[in-house]
């Protein structure tokens, strides 16, 4: 994706190894807070790498992330602003190949069904916020799996929109405008078929096992007496 007005900034400050490189982060918070018209900032890491993220008052996003030398990675596009010593300009070299995202079909299966059999047990239980919440899992999913299988990295649904027209469009029966029980079943059955129609591309078989028990479930009427017992 190329970078446009609605773009945030990221830097990545690769510190020696003998440097304490939290405290170099906690140095350049303050440093920000003095400089910058900063609004607000929060804090995460990865692994070894500590981002400060900030928010400036003009609402421009300005992330900055602070890694050991020995433990800089290339993950994407990069480009050396200054480099003291020129030991992170040869790390920055990205690989001659890289490995494309691949759908683990298994694993996704088992969180769908874990997440379509809660949704509807949300529904049952009148907690119509929570089965939202599975629903859209549920929906993720499908399209996280629909990107990784054309080698797309899925983790910021940044290629999701490039998604063929028809694959988007079977997921569209599965946003709702309200709550109401019979609602959020419907969209949970549509979510479930999107999600197995894609398990089909990768495991034909799994996609057979789990259709028939969990669109059996979703058709149950919303409030079923004693409907755990008969399954």
């Amino acid at each position: 994706m190329t970078a446009d007005r609605w773009s945030d900034i990221d830097l990545v400050a690769v510190v020696s190894d003998d440097a304490e490189h939290a405290a170099v982060a906690d140095e350049w918070v303050r440093r920000m807070y003095d400089q910058v018209p900063v609004l607000h900032h929060f804090a995460t890491a990865f692994g070894e790498t500590l981002v400060r993220g900030f928010l400036l008052k003009n609402l421009l996003e300005l992330d900055l992330a602070f890694t050991p030398r020995s433990h800089l990675t290339v993950w994407g596009p990069a480009r050396i602003v200054f480099d003291r010593s020129g030991s992170s300009t040869a790390v920055l070299q990205p690989p001659a190949t890289s490995a494309s995202p691949s759908p683990d079909w298994t694993s996704e299966a088992g969180f769908a069904w874990h997440d379509v059999t809660h949704a509807c047990a949300a529904v049952r239980r009148g907690r119509p916020w929570q089965a939202l919440w599975y629903l859209e899992r549920v929906r993720n999913r499908t399209l996280g799996l629909a990107q990784e299988r054309r080698g797309w990295d899925a983790d910021f649904f940044d290629h999701v929109d490039d998604l063929p027209a028809g694959e988007l469009a079977s997921l569209e029966a599965a946003l709702v405008a309200t709550l109401e029980p019979e609602v959020l079943l419907n969209a949970i059955e549509a979510a479930a078929g999107a999600f197995l129609e894609e398990l089909r591309r990768g495991d034909d078989a799994l996609a057979d096992r789990l259709e028939g028990p969990l669109l059996e479930l979703i058709g149950l009427p919303p409030y079923p007496e004693r409907a755990w017992t008969n399954l």
